[in-house]
């Protein structure tokens, strides 16, 4: 049976969340405007999780109670009109099936372990796809660029596609024209395995001629947290950049203009923020600016390799900035102080002010205690009026929830979400 063929029924907790989260588009009609938020599903799920309760419980027999009560968090009768669309949501299913588009949530083991792991919150509720999903837990090198690269820098990134072939590892990318493809052309050409990971019309992308060997034989996977049929938008595009980096091993910025464009932001939010992997330039065939700055951020030159061996060897070596201690409340790792470990890796960054709050944040991820912020600037050894600002920033990025009575925070990692 080909991986076009199969047909997994969607789980209950899937097709919930289906309901609360996706716009479920078909034809030509309007998106809802009350679908939950990243944000807000987020929060629903904790309290969900909360009362031992899961997504399809608010659409089982008896979930009208469970609906009521989850009005502390969303709207009652916004969640109603969502759990509603149950006849829109089976004709989106059979237009998916007929497409040989599958879904899964991060309720389903199916789910792609890379992104529920290294994204947690961040890791999207829902992923459509095409093709053979095993493909999406092999790692391999992510291949970012300009869509208006010349002739001899698309050569080259065809190239880096037919090495990775032969080295028998996978090109991830976005799937946008000059890099992106030719990257993942020269790794299918070669009989490689390639990941497009998609910021808009999957559905078109699933049904075009040049992907339909590649996907029916198992080379290629399509991947989108948008609607299959959703349009481009910016927005979009810059957020899918996250999901390449989380699927692989290691990253290569073959070209991208300097402080423009989703290549430049999907790069910089690695380097400074995610730093998932290590993320390589190419010299040659980047602007002195650009090249300039993603070095002074952690990146390093690609080494050109020219082997299968050298490629592997290549992808899977480690970037200085991922080596960074990872730091605990609760751990005395060496019997090393937090504060001692804190300014070690604030000692070695170039942005001292962005590094120090990434090191916060990686620390305060680890909250599961609730405290209040006079009790986490007493762990830190910082002024209360820093704390504070970084827990807003925190709140409001998903990273902490704030609880009262008293106002305490911890993190929202602190339970297994749906």
């Amino acid at each position: 049976m080909s991986t076009l063929e199969i047909s997994t029924p969607l789980s209950a907790n899937t097709q919930a969340i289906l309901l609360l989260t996706a716009p479920l588009i078909v034809g030509r009609g309007e998106n809802s405007k009350e679908l939950l938020t990243p944000s807000e599903y987020g929060k629903l799920a904790r309290f969900l999780h909360s009362k031992e309760c899961q997504p399809a419980d608010l659409v089982s027999f008896g979930g009208d109670e469970l609906v009521l009560e989850s009005g502390k968090i969303v709207n009652s009768d916004r969640l109603k009109r969502l759990v509603a669309r149950g006849f829109l949501l089976s004709q989106a299913i059979e237009r998916w099936r007929a497409r040989a588009i599958w879904v899964v949530s991060r309720a389903d083991e199916g789910y792609p372990a890379r992104l529920r792991d290294r994204l947690k919150d961040l890791a999207p509720p829902v992923l459509y796809g095409c093709g053979d999903p095993t493909i999406l837990n092999n790692g391999g090198l992510a291949v970012v660029g300009s869509r208006n690269a010349d002739a001899k820098v698309l050569e080259g990134a065809m190239g880096i596609g037919e090495l990775a072939a032969r080295a028998r590892r996978t090109i991830i990318s976005g799937g946008a024209r000059g890099i992106d493809q030719a990257a993942m052309s020269g790794a299918l050409e070669a009989g490689g395995n390639a990941v497009g990971v998609l910021a808009d019309s999957l559905e078109r992308a699933a049904l075009n001629r040049d992907h339909r060997n590649y996907l029916r034989d198992g080379q290629l996977v399509l991947l989108s947290s948008y609607d299959p049929q959703a349009g481009f938008n910016i927005g979009n595009a810059m957020q899918r950049n996250k999901l390449i980096y989380a699927l692989a091993d290691a990253a290569l910025v073959v070209q991208s203009e300097y402080g423009k464009g989703g290549t430049w932001a999907g790069a910089i939010e690695q380097l400074d923020k995610l730093r998932l992997v290590p993320v390589y330039t190419l010299p040659n065939a980047q602007p002195d600016a650009t090249l300039e700055s993603l070095k002074k951020k952690g990146a390093l030159t690609w080494p050109n390799p020219t082997t299968p061996e050298e490629f592997r060897e290549a992808i899977t070596a480690r970037n200085s900035s991922s080596d960074t201690e990872q730091l605990s409340f609760s751990a005395d790792n060496g019997n090393r102080s937090d504060e001692q470990k804190l300014a070690d890796v604030c000692s070695v960054s170039v942005a001292p002010a962005e590094q120090l709050f990434v090191t916060v944040r990686t620390l305060l991820e680890q909250l599961d205690t609730p405290k209040t912020d006079k009790e986490i600037a007493n762990e830190l050894n910082v002024k209360p009026v820093q704390v504070r600002e970084w827990i807003k920033r925190l709140v409001r990025e998903g990273v902490l929830e704030k609880l009262s009575k008293p106002t305490r925070y911890r993190s929202t990692k602190s339970a297994k979400l749906f």
